[in-house]
């Protein structure tokens, strides 16, 4: 059978295990332009602040050459996705649990592999996912700049979410991103965060600067959905791989994490995926 025969034999097979959630699934992809934006602390803290408001959260660490989750957060993971695909692990083995009940799925190479499986282990994989049915959200933290991979999550995700700095390079990058976006006409709107503001009107000036930008060249709506000022304590919970929004719940990085977080559940035109059988075929489409 040919690629496009496998799929729609692996997505028939697998219709008598989908399971319908209680709730629906929403699939945010973070990414930024450059490195050194803060973008994975940007994702744990803000992982942790949706999971302590009552949302189960799954992060996938999808950045496959500098995949740094665990590392944030003091953990030491003893298998990736990969090892769950060629090596025979399962989910349970693999999800690692983080603080407040996040669960973090280390994915090292095995993203990419996704595309070379066998119809007898796309179906394993598929079981996998469907050991997944207690999932709100999840949270993809890909590599910084623009990448195939970037390219294949921001499809597969219903939104996208933009780390910048006011930074002038990293402005730069992230308009980059959003160019590539447009003219792949991959999102019709992305969402920004400005990270390490030293102040609330740097903050908004620095998005003022990216929109105007973007509205006066490209045909992509950007919709700021908060910012973090510069907070030494960030630092801190970094060196001492605890969350600044456990380590520190009341320091200003923490608040604008939290209006963050509340901004993100208070939308109400995302559309969200209905089960997890949907996300794998998603994710399979993608890769397939």
């Amino acid at each position: 059978m040919d690629q496009a025969e496998k799929l729609r034999f692996l997505m028939k097979k697998n219709l008598e295990l989908s399971s319908k959630l209680k709730k629906p699934i929403g699939i945010y992809t973070i990414a930024s332009g450059k490195g050194g934006v803060g973008k994975t602390n940007v994702v744990v803290n803000l992982a942790i602040a949706l999971q302590k408001r009552g949302k189960k959260v799954l992060i996938i660490d999808a950045d496959l050459g500098m995949a740094n989750v665990d590392v944030i957060l003091g953990l030491y993971p003893q298998s990736t996705l990969y090892d769950v695909l060629f090596h025979g692990k399962s989910f349970e083995e693999t999800i690692i649990n983080g603080p407040e009940g996040i669960k973090i799925l280390p994915g090292g190479s095995g993203i990419m592999e996704m595309a070379t499986l066998s119809v007898e282990k796309q179906e394993a994989i598929a079981h996998e996912f469907l050991t997944l049915e207690d999932i709100d959200i999840i949270l993809i933290d890909t590599g910084a700049g623009i990448s195939k991979n970037l390219l294949s999550f921001i499809t597969f995700s219903q939104e996208l979410i933009i780390v910048t700095t006011p930074e002038p390079t990293a402005l730069t990058d992230a308009y980059s991103v959003i160019k590539v976006m447009a003219n792949y006409k991959l999102k019709d709107k992305i969402q920004i965060i400005i990270n390490k503001c030293p102040n609330g009107i740097s903050a908004i000036n620095t998005y003022e600067k990216l929109r105007k930008t973007t509205d006066a060249f490209l045909k992509v709506q950007l919709v700021s959905i908060g910012y973090i000022l510069e907070d030494p304590r960030v630092v801190n919970s970094v060196m001492k791989q605890i969350p600044f929004v456990i380590q520190y719940p009341q320091c200003i990085a923490s608040k604008c994490i939290d209006t963050i977080a509340d901004k993100i559940l208070g939308q109400k035109n995302s559309i969200k995926i209905k089960s997890i059988q949907e996300v794998y075929n998603r994710l399979l489409k993608v890769f397939g």
